[in-house]
């Protein structure tokens, strides 16, 4: 599966990059949301996405944008953060999961054997 991690911290970057490739999935990382309006040329299967990335972007606002588009509307995004009302905030922007940080691999592997196609 192909995966695009949306992940400004490092630290949180290459463990989500380790335990990916772990389990054998194609990991396309990006620091920040350039990398949608690439969606057409990446074709993730897919796109982990921080809540709270540089310069003040949300990426729930990304998520909305992402759902409304009949283009790319149909990518699962998965919605990570520390943010106590997380669960809330992936309901409100149509994320299809989140991941509270921080997260333990089995939470993590669990959530993708959701996404695997099949």
């Amino acid at each position: 599966m192909k995966v695009l991690v949306i992940e400004d911290n490092p630290d949180i970057k290459d463990i989500l990059d380790y335990i990916l490739q772990d389990e054998g999935h194609e990991v396309i990382p990006c620091p920040d949301g350039t990398s949608l309006a690439m969606l057409d040329r990446i074709k993730p299967d897919l796109i982990l996405l921080d809540e709270l990335l540089p310069g003040g972007v949300r990426g729930s606002s990304m998520i909305e944008k992402l759902k409304a588009d009949e283009n790319t509307q149909q990518i699962p995004v998965v919605l990570i953060s520390a943010v106590t009302n997380l669960r809330s905030i992936a309901a409100k922007c149509g994320a299809d999961a989140c991941l509270e940080k921080p997260f333990n691999i089995d939470s993590l592997t669990d959530l993708l054997k959701k996404f695997q196609p099949v």
